[in-house]
């Protein structure tokens, strides 16, 4: 019987070796180290991590193979449960949450992922490999469907995000969702993992009494590379098309001040602003002046829209004589000032967390924005919108001399389906984000900016309290960007093209292809539950 022909005869669901007890100590010791080079390079491709961000193609090929050939079936798990923690790790590792929390957090997932992959190997050898090419990738994106909303990490996890320096072959999630090129990318490894798989049954067949079959070998490779030819090709002419018709341009400055004088509030995450109020009125005008300057400087270079960071005041700029040098600098810039500030320093953490709009005129324009998502990893807990039923909505736009302006806070550019998606389709032209990202998260945060201005066709200016403003354009490729954890004192200018918006993903919000994930979840585990009840009455007839 041929190495192909074994792959299609009934299996018991248990290999030969291990039938027989014959799985060396040296094969798994080899096994598990295979799984940990996957951990390895699923940690190194991180930005920040070493930026290996192309290993993402492969990363996960050495634990399929020990996955699959190395460790026996009932430590088969281990394998996905190491490389999980490598990537988990990762992402852990940007929070800056102290060594025991972040390694902590990276083993929880790895036990949970060690759970879902018991049922891998078996699924696979039963089905023949039928399945191999998506079982992963479903199991994968199921997860980061399921979970991208959530207040801890929000989308960063993303295994797609690790392609933000790529702009051009991302376009597709404008259409998609991001979650699909994360799909796409497990899938490529998958792929090359099963092409792998089959090379080694040819060389060593006593490494498994399931080989993988020629022909399921050979379309499951010809539907990988299809899909990511046709993904390329797409993505190419969809970066043209948006490049092309990207509208007006328009100069915008991000406002980085440094943290010499910034409201200690939110530093300390104390009550007040733990300073008598003498210091602190003198700290405020310091302050002012930073800010004035700052500001005068990027309107000497010609900048339209003029964003400041998260918090950056500790008061109410809205409030009868707090904000007039703000109005004031902004009629005499002719510039659109975005300011983040607290209303109420003195709730701490659960103070509002707000942006106020001052148009060229010096006026304020409309409602402020009120920041949706609370960081719980950092212990916000502020009141949201809908505790203000006088406002209209929570995601207000703005009229200003440039285009339709949308305005959100920080935390708020990592949901996917949320704050820029909604803007956008109010007509929101342009995107600006006060933001304050703690310093272990610098390196991180720019990508999901990138892929939120793709996937709504908007640009993108953040401005940053400490290290990481960036200013993104609607293509996603990126104008400018800070990456330093230092306290960088920076007024960052570029120009950005206007729109054009119009991307499918703003109208269905990614949910056709979530849908498409959860029933191919669901059509998994069913067929896995059916053969496992076929395989125990054929078990009790024999009986």
């Amino acid at each position: 019987m041929s190495v192909a022909d074994a792959g299609t005869q009934p299996s018991s669901g248990v290999s030969e070796n291990e039938r027989s007890g014959k799985t060396s100590v040296g094969r798994v010791i080899a096994g598990l180290a295979l799984a940990a080079v996957s951990a390895v390079m699923l940690f190194v491709m991180w930005n920040g991590r070493g930026n290996l961000w192309p290993l993402v193609f492969v990363a996960f090929v050495p634990m399929y193979i020990a996955q699959y050939r190395l460790l026996p079936r009932k430590w088969s798990a281990a394998a996905l449960a190491i490389a999980a923690f490598g990537y988990w790790l990762a992402m852990w590792s940007f929070g800056g949450l102290g060594l025991p929390v972040t390694i902590g957090g990276a083993i929880v997932i790895a036990v949970l992922w060690w759970i879902l992959g018991i049922f891998e190997r078996p699924f696979t050898e039963r089905t023949r490999y039928k399945w191999f090419l998506v079982q992963l990738p479903l199991l994968w994106v199921g997860v980061e469907v399921l979970g991208q909303a959530n207040l801890l990490t929000a989308s960063n996890y993303l295994i797609a995000y690790r392609l933000a320096a790529a702009p051009p072959v991302i376009q597709p999630i404008s259409i998609l969702s991001s979650p699909a090129l994360s799909f796409l990318l497990v899938m490529i490894n998958a792929a090359i993992a099963l092409l792998v798989l089959t090379a080694m049954d040819r060389r060593w067949p006593h490494l498994t009494s399931f080989p993988v079959p020629r022909r399921t070998a050979a379309w499951s490779s010809a539907i990988a590379a299809g899909v990511t030819v046709v993904w390329i090709a797409s993505s190419l002419l969809i970066y043209g098309q948006v490049t092309a018709a990207m509208g007006p341009t328009v100069r915008v400055a991000s406002i980085q001040p440094g943290i010499e004088d910034a409201t200690p509030n939110f530093l300390s995450g104390t009550t007040g602003t733990g300073m008598r109020p003498a210091e602190n009125q003198a700290r405020r005008e310091r302050q002012q002046a930073r800010l004035i300057a700052m500001t005068r400087d990027a309107a000497n270079q010609g900048a339209q829209l003029i964003v400041w960071p998260e918090e950056v005041l500790d008061y109410d700029p809205l409030a009868e004589g707090q904000g007039d040098w703000i109005g004031d600098l902004a009629k005499s810039t002719k510039t659109t000032l975005v300011v983040g500030y607290q209303q109420d320093p003195s709730m701490g953490q659960r103070t509002p967390n707000m942006a106020a709009t001052f148009l060229p005129t010096g006026e304020v324009a409309g409602q402020p924005y009120y920041k949706v998502h609370p960081v719980l990893a950092h212990g916000e807990d502020f009141q949201t919108p809908d505790r203000y039923p006088q406002y209209q909505t929570p995601y207000p736009t703005y009229l200003t001399p440039f285009g339709q302006l949308g305005v959100i806070i920080c935390f708020d550019h990592d949901f996917p389906n949320s704050a820029v998606r909604l803007e956008a389709v109010t007509g929101a032209d342009i995107i600006a984000i006060p933001a304050w990202d703690p310093s272990a998260m610098v390196p991180l945060r720019w990508q999901s900016l990138v892929f939120r201005a793709v996937e709504n066709r908007v640009p993108m200016v953040k401005a940053e309290q400490l290290g990481d403003s960036a200013i993104v354009n609607a293509n996603g490729d990126v104008v400018t960007r800070l990456e330093s954890s230092d306290s960088e004192v920076a007024v960052l200018v570029g120009d950005v093209d206007l729109g054009p918006r119009g991307a499918p993903f703003s109208d269905l919000a990614g949910y056709p292809f979530a849908t498409l994930v959860i029933a191919g979840l669901i059509a998994r585990y069913g067929r896995q539950i059916y053969l496992a009840r076929r395989r125990d009455t054929q078990a009790t007839t024999v009986d």
